[in-house]
């Protein structure tokens, strides 16, 4: 009985360590989306300010 709580345990914490580094890929796409956006607009504004 012991074992089979034990293992169980042992797949809860498998489980949300997975949960947990598919969390932190999402998160690390997103804030790299985020930087290319922000790159892209400050080439923009730049490009449009000189263009004047």
């Amino acid at each position: 009985m012991a074992d089979e709580q034990q293992s169980t345990e042992a797949e809860r914490v498998a489980d949300l360590h997975r949960q947990a580094d598919a969390d932190y890929a999402g998160r690390a796409d997103r804030e790299a989306e985020a930087r290319n956006a922000l790159a892209l607009a400050r080439a923009h504004g730049n490009a449009a300010a000189t263009a004047r």
